[in-house]
């Protein structure tokens, strides 16, 4: 290598997949001598990426030959036999296969050979190169070849000793860096795609907390890594997915006993959005427990960020202690895991369709999950019955969403994420218009029995945000018993309105409970039909400003809410501030400008048929 004039680079992904990769081009790059040719559409190393590349797939042999002697400038030489070019369909008995995946427009206008350049230190043959017969052939390639003929051999002895050392410095840095790549250091590139999984290598945990890796715990994350990766495949052109495993995330990091710590470490600095480790902890002195986690990033579930956090990817292993080194009880692990990975890949598909607001797609990838054999109710299949709940309730189907809330209810009765997406679909279910005709009693007095018990099962990384939905919820239910005047429970409504302010995290999720909570409160604190209160007035006349300020990022609500203020000016007497707020409410939905604009003018006619604001 330290006498080679040129490094030629074959580049796929299964060859950056193997650990010891780098160190047989690392030493060419000293000498900035080496030349990736990509065989397949993928990306190239960081360190690579800035060297001009020649690609090879999807060409005919003779154009693929033609580009790498142009980068290498040489001139032709006989052909060496081979079984076949990938695109020969001359060669008997060889299937004529193209490579995978053609490469963006942007990538191929980029390369070498449709660029029409070569690499800077490989110039490439005139027209008229002499042939390799031709006398002047060793002196054409001599030209070509890096500068050392007129150098003294001491001179010489150095450089090739120099070079033969940053090749070995070269080579344990490598090494350190894939050995590290099963520590805590983080990965050299971010992930990208729609849904982008990490999954770690699993560690041994000793009786005081410490961190051990292990060959064998590892192997059984490489094993989830692929079957998810294999099971995802089939969707790649609808939906871009990411997987990938140890080699190139390593270990989670120490997160100081927080359960999602570990998982948001590794979310930033790989740019994942579902991590996946597993834990081979003790359990007293004559059991251990391997228990396979994962984590969901708030990113995935807009809207609905309560989801987001820590969960059992299924029931833990036990074993006793003594099997730990024990090759069938590994074998057991990894049975275990091939049954639920493919079960998780389908769950973090449907995850995916949720984030996108495609909840029927969402609906259909998570029964797929819940279908396939391997992952038990009784295996912590909670949270698949959490998701298809909540991407139901979603999409208008009440009945349906209550009862998959049921059933991860029944897995686990303090499932307080449950409890509250039931409650939810309760409220939605049975409030009809909030008149004496339209709702349900029983069921809205229901969904309050079971928000109350949610709020006792509140847990992290979110229980602020959940508890701020719950009180929300809360509010809802008691205007609208009031509002049918089914009760006079406007008080207690006003009181969980408050609750659910004060609780806000200031985050856009925390945002939108805020500002929801502001605008039940304008509706609360209207005075009865045909008294004049100007307070009551004025403080439902702020809470809806409060409420239009906070969606001031959300067109369509805003205009709602600027309706609704200007109804309330209206009522009020103040018929200027009700023209602007209608004015503003069709300047922010353009779409529906003309709807805002005829509500005034029917309130402004002199037979008005105003409506009360809906709950």
């Amino acid at each position: 290598m330290a006498a080679a004039r040129l490094t030629m680079v074959i580049s796929s992904a299964a060859y950056f997949d193997t650990p010891w990769s780098s160190q047989v081009w690392a030493g060419a790059l000293v000498s900035r001598s080496v030349i990736p040719l990509r065989v397949e559409a993928c990306p190239l190393p960081d360190v690579l990426a800035t060297i001009v590349h020649v690609d090879l797939f999807d060409v005919d042999e003779a154009e693929a030959r033609r580009r790498v002697l142009i980068a290498a400038g040489v001139e032709t030489v006989a052909r060496v036999a081979t079984s076949g070019f990938p695109k020969d369909q001359s060669i008997a008995g060889v299937d004529a296969r193209e490579f995978p995946g053609a490469p963006p427009p942007s990538e191929v206008a980029t390369s070498t050979a449709e660029a029409g350049s070569s690499p800077p230190d490989a110039p490439p043959a005139p027209t008229n190169a002499p042939t390799s017969g031709s006398p002047h052939a060793d002196a054409a390639r001599s030209r070509r070849r890096l500068p050392r003929a007129d150098l003294t051999p001491p001179t010489r002895r150095v450089l090739i000793v120099t070079v033969g050392v940053a090749i070995v410095v070269a080579g344990v840095l490598a090494g350190v860096l894939m050995i590290r790549g099963n520590s805590d250091r983080a990965p050299s590139a971010r992930m990208v795609g729609d849904l982008r999984v990490a999954v770690t290598a699993f560690d041994e945990v000793d009786e005081v907390g410490r961190r051990h890796p292990s060959a064998s715990t590892t192997d059984a994350a490489t094993l989830v890594a692929d079957e998810m990766a294999r099971s995802l495949q089939p969707v790649q052109q609808s939906l871009a997915v990411q997987v990938w495993g140890p080699p190139k995330i390593g270990r989670s990091p120490s997160s100081g006993g927080d359960q999602a710590g570990w998982a948001d470490q590794v979310v930033r600095r790989s740019n994942a959005n579902i991590v996946v480790r597993g834990v081979l902890r003790a359990a007293g002195t004559d059991r251990v427990v391997f228990t396979p986690e994962f984590f969901v990033d708030r990113s995935l579930v807009p809207g609905a960020e309560e989801l987001a956090g820590y969960y059992q990817f299924g029931a833990p292993v036990e074993a006793p202690a003594g099997l730990a080194n024990n090759p069938v009880f590994h074998r057991e692990i990894r049975t275990v895991l091939a049954a639920r990975a493919g079960a998780l890949a389908w769950f973090v598909l449907g995850v995916g369709h949720y984030a996108l607001g495609h909840y029927d797609e969402a609906t259909a990838d998570l029964r797929k999950a819940a279908d396939l054999p391997g992952w038990q109710d009784t295996d912590g299949k909670e949270i698949l019955y959490l998701f298809l709940g909540n991407a139901a309730s979603k999409a208008g189907r009440y009945d349906e969403a209550i009862g998959w809330f049921g059933r991860a209810a029944d897995i686990n009765p303090r499932f307080g994420r449950a409890h509250t997406g039931s409650a939810e679909a309760l409220f939605h279910r049975s409030r009809g218009q909030c008149t004496p005709d339209t709702v349900k009693v029983n069921d809205l007095h229901r969904s309050i029995d079971v928000y109350r018990l949610a709020a006792g099962e509140v847990a992290p990384p979110y229980a602020r945000l959940t508890r701020s939905k719950i009180d929300l919820g809360l509010g809802r239910v008691y205007a609208c018993l009031s509002q049918a005047a089914m009760s006079a429970d406007w008080d207690a409504a006003r009181q969980h309105f408050h609750l659910a302010i004060d609780e806000g995290t200031g985050d856009p999720a925390g945002r939108v409970v805020q500002l929801e909570a502001w605008a039940g409160l304008g509706l609360v604190e209207l005075p009865p039909r045909g008294v004049a209160d100007p307070a009551a007035y004025q403080r439902a006349i702020n809470a809806y400003r409060n409420a239009v300020a906070l969606a001031d990022d959300c067109p369509m609500r805003n205009a709602q809410l600027l309706s609704l203020l200007g109804q309330v000016q209206y009522s009020s007497g103040d018929r200027t501030g009700a023209r602007q707020s209608f004015d503003k409410a069709a300047d922010a939905d353009p779409k529906n400008g003309a709807r805002y604009r005829a509500e005034f003018a029917n309130l402004s006619s002199p037979t008005p048929s105003p409506s009360p604001p809906p709950a």
